[in-house]
């Protein structure tokens, strides 16, 4: 004989062929969010394990609609008569006639809403969830990895402009390329002849600007107030950055000391805000974490067929970025499967472990004796000229039109 189990917002319930009612297991009301939460996340609970039980003694063959993985049936005594079917009768049966059966077997009352009744839980879930979220540790060193990027975004153009709007006053002290310090000079003194007189231009490179006469026109003191102003609206903006960057460097170590370790703070809190959170990262497979941030490339190889990328966001670490163009590609792959095992470590045990910087520096080290040359083509040459370039076409349309026809 046969029976059919489905699930519920209220519990479990199995019918027979016939739709008859059968068995039910009811959640506890104070625990119901609790259980369909478990049931999300893919594990089975008290209530199913027991109808499962009590079925398995009367019935030969016990037919569940489910969307647990099926593996964790295994453990169940008798599980052989386990068969899964989603939809089965039962669960086509339970939607299309919920309120009538959840008031037969005792679940609701005949004054109860049940429409109000899901509403309200589904409200509730998903505020848990929301909150739940919003706890998360990394969602704040998300948010303070992208404010940095947007910073250096705004403050690159910033700084741009008063570049070209102290030049009108001082086109000399242009010289000077660290944005930071030049900021600082207009920020702190403004004029041209309090600058000069600072103290500051004392290396070699800027005694040539401090003994040069400037070309620049005068200002006058309104002038240099604003331009003062917005110097120092620059300045805070830069250090605002600063203290991201502390903030992050910090972050990274309590929560992913092993990531940062291998790939710096800035870059592994990169990795974490592009993909969402540290346990989406833990999750992924070396392959797709080298390739993050460079999925226009991965869809245009797939899409054209060009030379698919080697690497993404991971092209900022300095073994990637500084190696040979030869051995990138080797390195970048060696770099992504050892962030996947380190990732993995802070999110599942969360103890440091030094040996994989080790393991990784030392891979380098016998990536670089191994290859010290670019692997020679022993492809011979393509012959592209006008007539194979016609000749291919020609192949190719004839290819297209006998597949058509």
């Amino acid at each position: 004989m046969k029976c059919y189990i489905t699930c519920s917002f209220a519990g479990f319930i199995s019918l027979d062929e016939n739709c008859t009612l059968l068995d039910y297991e009811l959640f506890p009301r104070d625990k119901q969010k609790e259980r369909l939460a478990k049931m999300s996340a893919g594990a089975l609970t008290k209530e199913e394990e027991s109808i499962l039980k009590r079925m398995v003694k009367k019935y030969d063959s016990i037919i569940i609609e489910t969307t647990i993985p099926h593996s964790r049936y295994k453990n169940l005594k008798d599980n052989i008569k386990f068969k899964y079917e989603t939809p089965n009768i039962a669960g086509e049966f339970l939607r299309s006639n919920m309120e009538d059966l959840l008031q037969k077997i005792g679940f609701l009352k005949p004054d109860d809403d049940l429409k109000l009744i899901l509403h309200e839980l589904s409200i509730s879930m998903t505020n848990d969830r929301l909150r739940e979220a919003s706890q998360a540790e990394d969602m704040f060193l998300i948010q303070a990895i992208n404010s940095i990027e947007e910073i250096d975004e705004a403050s690159s153009k910033m700084v741009e402009r008063l570049r070209e709007w102290y030049a009108i006053h001082f086109p000399e002290l242009d010289a000077i390329k660290n944005h930071e310090r030049y900021v600082e000079m207009v920020a702190d003194f403004g004029d041209r002849d309090l600058i000069i007189n600072s103290g500051l231009l004392n290396s070699e490179k800027d005694s040539r600007i401090k003994n040069i006469n400037s070309v620049g026109a005068p200002i006058s003191e309104i002038d240099l107030q604003m331009v003062k102003e917005f110097a120092a609206s620059i300045k805070s903006l830069l250090n605002t950055k600063k203290s991201i960057n502390s903030y992050v460097d910090s972050q990274m170590g309590e929560i992913a000391p092993n990531l940062k370790d291998l790939a710096g703070s800035s870059l592994g809190a990169k990795l974490i805000a592009h993909v969402g959170s540290i346990e989406r990262l833990s999750k992924m497979p070396s392959g797709t974490v080298q390739v993050l941030g460079a999925e226009k490339a991965l869809f245009r190889h797939l899409k054209t067929g060009e030379k698919p990328p080697k690497h993404g966001l991971i092209f900022q670490h300095p073994e990637v970025r500084g190696a040979k163009w030869w051995l990138r590609g080797k390195i970048a792959r060696t770099l992504a499967s050892k962030i996947s095992l380190a990732v993995r470590k802070d999110v599942y045990s969360g103890e440091y472990d030094p040996t994989i910087l080790e393991n990784f520096e030392k891979r380098v080290k016998e990536i670089k004796k191994a290859h010290p040359f670019p692997k020679r083509s022993t492809k011979p040459k393509k012959i592209d000229d006008k007539e194979s370039r016609k000749k291919k076409k020609r192949d190719k349309y004839k290819k297209n039109v006998k597949d058509y026809i």
